[in-house]
């Protein structure tokens, strides 16, 4: 998770940077780590929260989801080499029969893990070349790109939580691109050297394809920014995305051939639109809209369509934000999933 501050700032603070980060959910993006070539510098940094999700109607009316976290990484730098080990950890929710992964008010223990782990090399022209035993595609690091909600954002089809990843990078100047390839990437956790809790093998669900993923950004002027993604994957189809951004203003559109819902054999078109203000320094209320059409191939075709209503204030330099998200969905919606409230406390060091 990069940065919601860099996803809201305005475009000549962003240029004026040495890099252009994607934007992303997570706030502030820590600041350069910067060492003369013949010395090694190191940086600890993460985040904390405190809060989640409370659904309004359905079968789960009123119960809690999504918890606490901690998450914390190591970050080297020695001249044009560098490196990350990043971790987190979350609470598991539980009902009252101590069952796992389901909302509820009960806590079943504490979960976490290693999510990225990764080294490169960055040339003095800022293309990055990084190997990683634990990364995300470029997609990943896209996921919410144009959507400026604090949480409940249409997260694209897209590969993600990868094990051995190649990605080639450069995300300086007004144009920019990301590539990541990956093998087949299966997740056993019967084999992990480090177990944190007993509900360790709820990763063991990932498994997926070799896949080769990425997107080119371009700033067409000031303050408007344009983004082709796309990936290609063996046997899973293929996912075409458009976006557009500007200050206040985004949307995005997309195509996958080979995700209906994401378990059966389908297409998903989607999109989403957009827009911010910020009344006062810090403070920033958002809105949006996503649809997404699913053509099942094994069962009955859904539509997804849900509004969001989101707050995000930022303050002491940063270094804490408070963000209020709520999703509702309308009456074309077919997934018969629950409106929504989320509320989080975020600290950052």
């Amino acid at each position: 998770m990069a940065s919601l501050a860099f996803l809201l700032a305005p475009t000549g603070t962003l240029l004026a940077a040495e890099a252009v980060v994607p934007a992303e959910h997570q706030t502030p993006e820590p600041p350069a780590l910067t060492a003369k070539s013949s010395e090694t510098a190191f940086r600890f940094y993460g985040e904390m929260g405190l809060g989640g999700s409370v659904y309004l109607n359905g079968d789960d009316k009123h119960k809690y989801s999504d918890g606490t976290y901690i998450e914390g990484g190591l970050e080297i730098k020695h001249g044009n080499w560098f490196g990350l080990l990043y971790g987190e950890g979350w609470t598991v929710q539980a009902d009252s029969q101590g069952n796992a992964w389901v909302p509820d008010h009960g806590w079943g223990g504490f979960e976490g893990g290693i999510n990225r782990f990764y080294g490169g090399y960055r040339t003095d022209k800022g293309t990055e070349f990084i190997l990683s035993a634990r990364n995300d595609s470029s997609l990943d690091d896209l996921q919410w790109w144009g959507d400026f909600t604090p949480e409940y954002g249409y997260v694209i089809p897209n590969t993600r939580d990868l094990t051995y990843a190649a990605k080639v990078q450069n995300l300086t100047g007004d144009f920019r691109y990301s590539i990541t390839a990956a093998p087949e990437s299966r997740v056993d956790e019967s084999t992990a050297l480090l177990h944190f809790g007993k509900y360790d093998r709820y990763s063991d669900k990932y498994t997926y394809r070799a896949m080769i993923n990425g997107y080119l950004q371009y700033d067409i002027q000031e303050g408007l920014t344009l983004l082709n993604g796309l990936e290609v994957t063996d046997g899973t189809g293929q996912l075409y995305l458009l976006g557009l951004q500007g200050k206040n203003l985004a949307g995005r559109v997309w195509h996958h051939t080979g995700k209906g819902d994401g378990n059966n054999p389908g297409s998903e078109t989607g999109m989403m639109v957009s827009g911010m203000v910020e009344p006062t320094k810090g403070l920033y209320l958002s809105t949006a809209w996503s649809y997404a059409k699913h053509l099942l191939d094994n069962a009955e075709d859904q539509t997804t369509s849900f509004a969001q209503f989101g707050v995000w204030y930022e303050y002491c330099d940063g270094k804490f934000a408070t963000a209020l998200d709520s999703r509702f969905y309308l009456h074309n919606d077919t997934t018969d999933a629950s409106n929504s409230v989320f509320l989080m406390q975020y600290f950052y060091w």
